[in-house]
């Protein structure tokens, strides 16, 4: 009997502490666990925050972003900005003649439009691919906001604000720059280095047969003869019914001063205002915005200063958005798509992705350089 009520004790002693044990191995073991076995934290952030960035998503905060930093290419020049379903653009149909033709005979065959080959160039455009960290601040704040949908919403749209400020200045230099009849735009390499993006549409119109304006004989009647010459060689392309004018810093300076010096009479009518200058019914505008080539580091011109650039509205320049290479888009065309990554180290991105390509008519825009 005593035997058995040891042994009885011995098993109730080793019962309680198995329980202690077991009570305290969680405790234990969280104490214990190496910081790069924190990825419940991160599983948690990387999980909610796909659920911050679907499409639908993207495009609500696009919409409650609204009208960002004026983009006077893209938004005066570029208005036209299909959605593109493949990863290629073709010029079929923005370069051909388009002139008064013969009639045809009743019942006779059809005239060909000039122009329309049935052989078209298709350029691939290269993505804008902008990325910002999401670092242990971020994810601490999204699981405070964990619950709070509309703390949540103001993080992911302030993130979306950032890649779509990228993308678009992006994309206005590339507008800039296709304004030549050439796009020649720089592409980083994995691992550094540079290679260029090129593509030639074409060569744009000149005139070179005019008075310069900082000539000490320079007219405004000179002056409203160029703007007409030029927007007469756009006609003989079959465009330039609608056209503005842009000058750079150095010419529109120099047709400040003839203005200024000018009196009004019935023949030229001129009007300095805050939109420009206005000669004879022609609005030329100053353009001394500038962008900055990402490899040089350089800050270019959108137009030279020395040159009267007239661009025909009419004349077809579009930029499409091309389909993405990227499963987790579907595969389709978007201004911007965003999408959160985590790295084999287990740190997270949001990456952007867009791919316009501007692509220009070069018989609707005619250079002509006016100062010496």
């Amino acid at each position: 009997m005593k035997r058995f009520s040891t042994l009885f004790g011995w098993t109730f002693l080793v019962l309680i502490a198995v329980t202690v044990y077991v009570m305290a191995a969680p405790a234990m073991a969280a104490d214990h666990i190496p910081p790069a076995a924190g990825a419940p934290l991160v599983l948690f952030g990387f999980t909610n925050i796909r659920n911050l960035f679907t499409r639908d998503a993207i495009i609500r905060y696009l919409e409650q972003l609204g009208v960002m930093m004026p983009t006077v290419v893209m938004d005066t020049i570029f208005t036209d900005r299909p959605q593109q379903g493949g990863p290629l653009i073709g010029e079929d149909i923005i370069k051909q003649a388009v002139h008064a033709m013969p009639l045809s005979r009743r019942g006779g065959s059809s005239v060909s439009i000039g122009g329309a080959t049935g052989i078209s160039n298709f350029y691939e455009p290269f993505p804008i691919k902008p990325s910002i960290a999401v670092n242990g601040v971020d994810l601490n704040n999204l699981r405070v906001l964990q619950g709070n949908s509309a703390n949540l919403d103001a993080w992911a749209r302030a993130k979306t604000d950032v890649l779509r400020k990228q993308v678009r200045l992006t994309a206005e230099a590339m507008c800039a720059d296709a304004l030549d009849g050439v796009i020649d735009y720089p592409v980083a390499l994995d691992g550094g280095g540079w290679d260029h993006f090129y593509i030639k549409y074409g060569d744009i119109l000149t005139v070179t047969d005019h008075t310069l304006w900082d000539a000490g004989t320079c007219k405004l009647a000179d002056v409203f003869e160029l703007l007409t010459e030029q927007q007469l060689q756009m006609n003989q392309k079959g465009v330039g019914a609608k056209t503005v004018s842009w000058a750079g810093k150095t010419a529109y300076n120099a047709l400040f001063k003839l203005a200024e010096k000018s009196t009004t009479t019935a023949k030229i009518r001129v009007e300095i205002t805050d939109q420009g200058i206005n000669i004879g019914g022609f609005l030329i505008m100053r353009r001394a915005e500038q962008y900055r080539n990402p490899q040089t580091k350089a800050f270019v011109p959108v137009v030279p200063d020395k040159t009267l650039k007239m661009i025909a509205l009419d004349a077809g320049h579009v930029m499409p958005y091309a389909a993405l290479d990227d499963l987790d888009s579907n595969l389709q065309a978007m201004p911007l798509f965003i999408k959160p990554v985590k790295d084999n180290d287990g740190n997270l991105s949001l990456k952007g992705e867009s791919k316009p390509l501007p692509v220009v008519n070069p018989d609707g825009i005619c250079d002509a350089v006016v100062v010496a």
